[in-house]
């Protein structure tokens, strides 16, 4: 378990190391303010930090991280805090990208796929089963398409599934899709392989994942 002497002795760690190296870099953004190019869109449960997977330096992604990775559709009713991310990242900082960064083996597969999840939803929150209900097509599909498969072929299935719905989700927003159509901003799926280490992108025109190691 993790406790408070580790974080106290690792954030002297990061004084001493990282801070001090990117010391000046880190004073520019906080007079001139954020200008990132890229948004990541990821899942709480990532184990390595998207900064850390593409190594860039301090300012240049804007992260958002909620369970699952998952985008809803435009004005779902409930669900604010990721829309107004979204609309601050495209019309505030004008980001030039926006990518869907799934994982693999994620928390949020293994339990939206298994077998007790529908007995799981009734003992959750309302709003928990609001924001599962972004992933519900996604099961759906996966459950109609492999249904001989075993558990671990389903929850593979839906991690890419997932990531592919949230991009889809995507252009249901009118200032996302303007943009996208204008060639103003590209929009993303990318999944990490944490056995590989390897990137497995989505190209929409083959409607498959291709490694970009």
């Amino acid at each position: 378990m993790l406790d408070f002497n580790k974080l106290i002795n690792g954030f002297r760690v990061f004084k001493a190391t990282n801070y001090q190296r990117n010391k000046d870099l880190i004073t520019h953004l906080q007079n001139q303010g954020q200008k990132p190019s890229t948004m990541i869109i990821s899942s709480c449960d990532i184990k390595i930090s998207p900064a850390e997977i593409f190594s860039v330096n301090p300012g240049e992604l804007f992260i958002l991280n909620n369970i699952g990775g998952l985008v809803p559709k435009y004005q779902t009713e409930g669900i604010s805090g990721i829309m107004s991310a979204l609309e601050y990242a495209v019309n505030d900082l004008e980001v030039e990208n926006i990518m869907i960064l799934g994982h693999s083996k994620s928390i949020s597969a293994k339990m939206i796929m298994s077998e007790d999840f529908v007995e799981q939803k009734s003992k959750i929150s309302e709003a928990m089963k609001k924001w599962f209900s972004i992933a519900s097509e996604a099961r759906e599909a996966v459950k109609q398409q492999l249904p001989q498969s075993n558990i671990e072929e389903q929850q593979i299935a839906f991690e890419k599934e997932a990531i592919i719905i949230s991009l889809r989700n995507l252009l249901s927003y009118p200032y996302i899709k303007e943009k996208v159509e204008k060639n103003k901003l590209k929009i993303f799926a990318w999944q990490f392989d944490f056995d590989q280490g390897d990137i497995m992108a989505f190209n929409p025109d083959k409607k498959i994942f291709e490694s970009i190691s």
